[in-house]
């Protein structure tokens, strides 16, 4: 919707992939929720036995719908990028073997959950005593330390073609923050792979249940994806903010509601192929792009100031 609010555009792959990666979000909170209600919500109410089974049977499902997710997210975030620049040959075809890449290791993943049982069927019918065909907790974590490294990878990606724009250095700032709106996303899985980290070294004595520690691990792989994409929407809400956004007109309705006048706002516009932009998330896109003999990005804005009668900025 923002999107379209902005131009009149249609869906792009980058929405389309991000609402896939939503679709498989809540799949995974779904399979959590049941599992808590099997295994018991603040307390166990299960044998120890059941539980590791309800668990284990659980982390089995989650990882397919996990790592699908954070797969799609972070393939819309580089089309997203190569939406955005365009113009650049050598950036688009590092989006393309950086898609390449994520494909090869989200395929890999997918094929590792679904052989680690022996047989394939026992992961699902009898997880606490199915034997594996390799070291589970070892791949689990390269799978999320690399899960890391292609978050920051992806986050550091435009900073070469940013360090090209023709803008000052507080304008370079501001577009770095907009891509860095993810940030929050390496912390949680930094945070999930700790927690996972330690709750393997926890099971240790197996005559307690002690597979209620990865509780918290479980808790912030929801945070973890759901949060992804609130990230890489973040960037595209630009036209929420503009003067005839929802934003705007709900706080001049709290105004009104509450008898709060303003008697002067202070707005500050782009003007872009005649339609005013308010500065927000999108100051990237409407900018006017054009490439020079040696490749660089040429940013040109142009800002409308107009007086008031009261000789008020408007």
């Amino acid at each position: 919707m923002a999107r379209r609010w902005k131009s009149n555009k249609t869906s792009s792959g980058d929405d389309w992939t991000i609402l896939i990666t939503l679709v498989f979000c809540w799949a995974h909170s779904i399979n959590t929720l049941i599992a808590a209600g099997l295994g018991g919500i603040n307390r166990i109410t299960v044998t120890p036995l059941e539980h590791a089974q309800i668990a284990l049977r659980t982390l089995w499902i989650s990882n397919f719908l996990l790592i699908t997710a954070l797969y799609t997210v972070k393939i819309s975030i580089l089309l997203f990028y190569w939406h955005i620049f365009y113009i650049n040959d050598r950036f688009r075809k590092a989006c393309i073997g950086m898609i390449g890449l994520l494909s090869a290791w989200w395929m890999a993943n997918i094929v590792c959950v679904f052989l680690i049982g022996d047989p394939i069927d026992s992961s699902w019918k009898n997880a606490a005593r199915a034997k594996h065909r390799f070291d589970f907790n070892s791949w689990y974590l390269w799978y999320c330390g690399l899960s890391i490294f292609f978050d920051l990878a992806i986050l550091c990606f435009p900073l070469p073609v940013i360090r090209t724009l023709k803008v000052n250095t507080r304008r370079k700032v501001s577009i770095i923050g907009i891509f860095w709106l993810g940030g929050f996303v390496c912390i949680s899985a930094i945070v999930r792979f700790v927690l996972f980290y330690q709750s393997i070294h926890g099971l240790t004595d197996f005559g307690k249940n002690q597979y209620s520690s990865i509780t918290n691990a479980f808790i912030w792989s929801e945070i973890e994806p759901n949060t992804s994409v609130i990230a890489a929407c973040l960037p595209t809400y630009g036209p929420f903010f503009r003067e005839n956004g929802i934003m705007p007109k709900f706080i001049h309705s709290m105004r009104s509601t509450f008898g709060m006048s303003s008697t002067s706002e202070h707005k500050t516009s782009i003007s872009m192929q005649g339609k005013a932009y308010s500065v927000g998330y999108l100051e990237l896109e409407n900018a006017t792009s054009s490439k020079k003999s040696t490749g660089d990005i040429v940013m040109e804005r142009a800002t409308t100031v107009s007086v008031a009668p009261n000789s008020n900025i408007k």
